[in-house]
């Protein structure tokens, strides 16, 4: 977890967060170790970070791709979210006077709530919500009073005062001064798109698995069939598909070309396509598979 900063008044909202992600590999029991240790701010550059990382026998991808805060319709978005075998994400919403915090199991809202006039809110582990905090509560009780652009300007500062293997050097800044007539509204959209999407992606998942057993079920040896009428007729082990997918179409009977007569029977040597007994190869359009 790295840091998101909001605010929000009538003078308009601010969200700014970095791009930082990191992807932990290993015992789970280290990785809980690690972790603390890495939150707790005792760890000060990236490569420390992985040598200490190898030390506790996890594996760690650093990547400064994560987007965090975005803009949907004139509301701004700060979200910082956990992927493993749950997904959880916690999101703040942001608009001229308005602010809501929600917090997301998967596609189940646990945790909501709203506020209306001013505020602050810290998104990030206590070590750079420290540092944060420390920048901020000098000119913080005054930024009600402040042009929303030099509210973002400290902000920006403030966050870049962060430092460590938690938090990336890009940052992203985002304000406003709309007040959303239909806040709660976007809100809602916003979780049912998350919604559409966490179900597009397990479809995804779904597919890439139906692909891979295919292509795991690919015939290389063996026999496969017989000439029947000038076509291979596969046996009731074998069947043919049109392409590697999730959906093939199939066929028990297929199209082939070569020398071969009636009845000769087909086998694969290493995946090339032979007729038995005789010392000629056939080819066919299709792809032949274990039933």
């Amino acid at each position: 977890m790295s840091i998101i900063v909001g605010y929000y008044g009538a003078n308009g909202a601010v969200v700014g967060g970095d791009k930082r992600n990191i992807i932990f590999r290993g015992n789970a029991e280290q990785r809980e170790e690690l972790e603390k240790l890495l939150y707790s701010g005792n760890i000060k550059t990236d490569e420390e970070f992985k040598k200490i990382a190898d030390e506790y026998g996890i594996k760690v991808y650093i990547e400064d791709k994560q987007l965090k805060v975005r803009e949907v319709n004139g509301v701004l978005v700060g979200e910082v979210k956990s992927i493993g075998t749950d997904s959880q994400r916690r999101r703040m919403y942001l608009s001229t006077g308005n602010c809501a915090i929600i917090d997301i199991l998967n596609d189940t809202i646990t945790k909501k709530s709203s506020n209306v006039g001013h505020g602050l809110i810290l998104f990030g582990n206590r070590y750079l919500k420290e540092i944060v905090h420390n920048e901020l509560k000098k000119d913080a009780p005054n930024f009600k009073n402040m042009p929303i652009e030099k509210v973002k300007n400290i902000i920006e500062n403030a966050i870049k005062r962060c430092d460590g293997p938690t938090v990336s050097e890009e940052i992203i800044l985002l304000h406003t001064k709309d007040k959303h007539n239909n806040f709660k509204e976007l809100i809602k959209k916003d979780i049912n798109d998350l919604k559409e999407y966490r179900n597009g992606l397990r479809q995804q998942m779904i597919d890439i698995k139906k692909t891979m057993l295919i292509a795991e079920k690919i015939e290389i040896n063996g026999e496969v069939g017989y000439i029947k009428n000038g076509k291979l007729v596969l046996d009731e082990n074998h069947l043919a598909i049109d392409t590697i997918c999730s959906n093939p179409n199939l066929y028990n009977e297929i199209e082939i070309k070569g020398e071969y007569e009636e009845g000769d029977i087909i086998y694969i040597d290493n995946g090339e396509l032979k007729v038995k007994g005789k010392d000629s190869s056939v080819c066919v359009d299709k792809i032949i598979c274990k039933a």
